[in-house]
């Protein structure tokens, strides 16, 4: 049990006995006494976790997050918990970066970087690490957005500093994340070149050998990521017999399950590996060994000058999405999404963004074919109408032409008839002759 000794110039301490059974001061000072009944309940709450090793009440734990430097390092003294870490800014940005080294692709981790350059450009590299504020963080995001930075790559920052931070609450080096409440994420694409299959047509066609062929027909046709898929493609990874392919996937590899996913072969495509396999040397292994940048870049554009075809911007990015696209035409979009290699979500958000023209003009020809079957089948009932109001004309013509002599002679005869049966409403001749009419 811990207890409150005031002394007589008004000071006020706390004593208690640890798990050991030693003997344990808390100096407070001059405070009230309702504020050191407070410190009191949380010390006795302390106490009683470290000797059962259990964690301490939720209310204790935001009591301890709110604490400064001063009264953390009191408890610390007093065995209660775990001393702080005073790490600077750029202390905890370096050794963060240098764990991550190991884990990341080195493009996650090149991004890391230059979140970090961003952060130690507006903070001071020596601020401790626990004085950084919401405001702080807050105040950050907007000097990014003066640097004229695009919309992506601020979210993208503030992003990755809300990772960075998030692993420093994990070790109990801050109490709460001051980058949490920055708004991140991917930021949906507002390109929306589509590449039409008579332009990937003559783009193929103007291309100087098969293999070049191929890359443009695994991007267009197969919707591969260029180069990171496409040029791990072995023909071991080409099922001939049943038109499928397997692609294997470093980017989505960390994910379970997504380390590589099967893509059909279209019969564009299967026409192009075969001109490929036809070509390749005896033992080569890759389907695409085409590299450099640069070089890539300059036939790329002699190719479409050459085929009569304006260059796209996002090259291969571009004809992705365009194969995205096609493929959602004909085929349902769960099994497009798991061809390309993402979820629904990200397809409706990056890349199946904007209607293609194609389809524009398959529905207006579906409406114009409805309004031409409309057409028919007007005409051919008025047709039908005019055939039936003819056949009725002669039917009536027919039935008129018998002699109205015997008809007059029947009225004559039942209008005569007077013996009436009481309560009838109509005369029912019992010898009434009556004349067989033609309807």
């Amino acid at each position: 049990m811990a207890s409150v000794t005031t002394r007589t110039n008004g000071s006020r301490f706390i004593n208690f006995v640890d798990g050991v059974g030693k003997r344990r001061t808390i100096t407070l000072g001059k405070v009230p006494i309702r504020y050191a009944d407070k410190v009191c309940i949380k010390v006795e709450d302390l106490v009683s976790s470290n000797i059962t090793s259990h964690a301490p009440a939720d209310e204790t734990s935001r009591w301890l997050a709110d604490l400064d430097d001063r009264m953390l390092g009191k408890l610390a003294c007093a065995g209660l918990t775990v001393p702080q870490q005073k790490l600077t800014l750029r202390e905890w940005l370096t050794q963060y970066l240098y764990q991550r080294e190991g884990e990341l692709k080195p493009e996650s981790h090149r991004k890391l970087r230059q979140t970090q350059d961003k952060i130690l450009s507006y903070f001071d590299p020596e601020i401790p690490l626990r004085t950084i504020s919401t405001q702080h963080a807050a105040e950050w995001r907007q000097w990014l957005r003066k640097q004229q930075l695009s919309v992506a790559a601020v979210k993208t920052h503030s992003g990755n500093a809300k990772t960075i931070m998030m692993e420093a609450v994990r070790r109990k080096l801050i109490p709460e994340n001051p980058f949490q409440h920055l708004k991140s994420g991917p930021t949906p694409s507002r390109y929306t070149r589509y590449v039409t299959p008579d332009e990937i047509t003559r783009v193929i066609e103007a291309c100087p050998n098969a293999e070049w062929q191929l890359l443009f027909g695994l991007a267009r046709h197969a919707g591969l990521r260029v180069p990171s898929e496409s040029h791990l493609l072995t023909w071991a990874d080409i099922d001939w017999e049943r038109g499928r392919m397997t692609v294997r996937s470093p980017k989505t590899e960390h994910h379970e399950g997504h380390e590589q996913r099967m893509v059909p072969i279209t019969p564009q495509l299967m026409d192009l590996l075969q001109a490929r396999y036809d070509d390749s040397d005896e033992g080569e292994q890759y389907l695409v060994s085409i590299r450099g940048q640069g070089r890539i870049s300059r036939q790329v554009k002699s190719i479409c000058a050459n085929a009569g075809v304006q260059l796209w911007a996002r090259l291969w990015q571009t004809l992705r999405s365009s194969c995205e696209k096609e493929w959602a035409m004909t085929f349902p979009q769960y099994a497009v999404s798991k061809w390309i290699g993402h979820s629904i979500t990200v397809s409706g958000r990056h890349y199946a963004n904007e209607v293609p023209d194609e389809l524009f003009d398959s529905a207006a020809k579906s409406v114009e074919s409805k309004a031409q079957r409309n057409a028919q089948q007007k005409a051919h009932e008025t047709t039908r109408n005019d055939q039936k109001m003819a056949s009725v004309e002669n039917c009536d013509k027919d039935h008129n032409s018998f002699a109205c002599e015997s008809l007059h002679e029947s009225s004559e005869q039942f209008s005569n008839e007077k013996n009436w049966r009481r309560g009838e409403s109509n005369p029912r001749p019992a010898t009434a002759p009556v004349a067989l009419l033609r309807v």
